[in-house]
């Protein structure tokens, strides 16, 4: 039985573990040769089953034609629903990098709404930088010269935004940096661009989570971010349009953990188009962890039945005071969780220490401007004596610089115990500020108003 004979038994049986080591045994032209005699879908699975550099010598034996032709036939749904119905462990395997000259070209050849389903067969997991890239950049040689330089730049077809950096290569595609394009106008014309390299040379493998690209966009507003394969290759672009959607999207998703609708598990919770049944999950699980910090504070409240009997106007103040504790623990968070994710605060002692001492007198004056102004409300509104104001007064200063100061370290917290700071929350921290709000409340409350229960 002739190779392609056995290649196409052993795919109609679906059994291609068998095929993929036939295939990797057998020298490129026998495998040219068997390419020629499959139909484009079939072809375009055999192609998938080479290892890395066994599919890099079997593209380059083909002629232009027959490797748009093997490009073109990543398109059939028929091949993608296929990759599809393999287990992810079967797909890893299955699946292995495409060499990057390879993945250059099947960028260009498809179209933009073609390319979603095709990162599948190029083998990057889901929500990685390699979904995310494109062939929009320009990428030359490290001995090609300025003048050589500007005059590709001058050629090329991109738009200008795609063309204001220029990609260095090394040996073999690895990528080496960039050179924007005002410094290739500036330099002498004979200068190689592998001089002009810019910083570091910042890039992302195309296995990396997209979370990664999103958290470099906002760090620095980069014109391009490179995507590499394994080895360092130079297979793709992230531009700053792209990465600015990425940005948003994580700002978004870590604005619905802070609301406290995250699910354990799974990707993020869309209220469009997630399945009721998740959407369900995800936010009862938080309500129930709420619930009991609720029953907790019920609780407490009910024991201090003694004291509430004695001056049941207390009762009045209880909702206004915690509010104002969740209410602060919650701002003061939000501006921490913004400092670490704007890169301007780290995990690092000296950055607490600073901003611990930023945060203090701050909570100083706005627990002494509530505290005041909700005595004075707590006067006109209800005509009560000096030693309930001076209760409900220290109980708001206490409440609020208590809230300001656990929602500044909470963060710190989490980053520290390796968890995202945004999973601190909103409803957590209002539900910890209601059980401390009350407890710091009846606690001022038996100091100054003791002596009624002994009447």
């Amino acid at each position: 039985m002739s190779l392609c004979e056995t290649l196409n038994e052993l795919l109609n049986e679906r059994r291609l573990e068998a095929a993929k080591a036939m295939l990797n045994s057998t020298t490129p032209e026998e495998i040219v040769q068997c390419l020629r005699d499959f139909d484009p879908r079939t072809r375009v699975l055999l192609f998938r089953l080479l290892q890395k550099q066994r599919a890099l010598e079997v593209f380059e034996q083909l002629d232009r034609g027959e490797q748009s032709q093997l490009v073109r036939g990543m398109e059939d749904p028929d091949l993608v629903r296929l990759i599809e119905a393999i287990s992810p462990e079967e797909r890893v395997q299955l699946l292995e990098e495409l060499p990057a000259k390879v993945v250059k070209r099947v960028l260009q050849e498809l179209s933009p709404e073609a390319r979603a389903s095709i990162q599948l067969l190029l083998g990057y997991p889901e929500d990685s930088a390699g979904r995310a890239m494109n062939p929009d950049y320009l990428a030359l040689p490290e001995k090609t010269t300025a003048a050589a330089a500007l005059e590709r730049v001058h050629q090329s077809t991109l738009t200008p935004e795609h063309l204001e950096v220029v990609f260095v290569l090394g040996e073999g595609r690895t990528y080496k940096g960039y050179v924007t394009l005002a410094r290739l106008l500036k330099a002498p014309p004979e200068t190689p661009i592998c001089d002009l390299v810019e910083g570091e040379a910042v890039a992302v493998p195309a296995t990396d989570p997209q979370e990664k690209v999103a958290d470099l966009f906002k760090r620095r507003q980069y014109p391009l971010v490179a995507v590499v394969d394994s080895e360092g290759r130079l297979i793709g672009a992230i531009d700053a349009e792209r990465g600015l959607q990425l940005v948003e999207e994580l700002e978004a998703q870590r604005l619905t953990t802070f609301g406290g609708t995250l699910a354990m598990s799974g990707p993020d919770i869309d209220l469009v188009s997630t399945p009721l049944r998740r959407v369900f999950t995800a936010r009862v699980f938080w309500l129930i962890v709420l619930t009991v910090f609720g029953v907790l504070t019920s609780t407490f409240v009910a024991q201090q039945e003694e004291i509430l009997s004695a001056a049941i106007v207390l009762a009045a103040f209880i909702a206004p005071i915690i509010d104002m504790g969740g209410n602060t623990g919650s701002q003061a968070a939000t501006l921490v969780i913004r400092a670490m994710a704007l890169g301007r605060v780290h995990l690092r002692l000296r950055d607490f220490l600073l901003v611990l001492k930023r945060d203090i007198p701050v909570a100083l004056a706005m627990g002494v401007t509530i505290g005041i102004l909700e005595a004075i409300l707590a006067f006109v509104s209800k005509g009560v004596g000096a030693d309930i104001l001076l209760v409900v007064g220290l109980a708001m200063l206490a409440v609020t610089i208590s809230g300001s100061l656990i929602g500044l370290g909470l963060p710190f917290i989490a980053r520290k115990l390796g968890f995202d700071p945004a999973t601190l929350a909103g409803p957590t921290i209002t539900s910890i500020m209601d059980l401390l709000g009350v407890m710091i409340y009846f606690g001022l409350a038996y100091v100054f108003l003791g002596h009624l229960l002994k009447q």
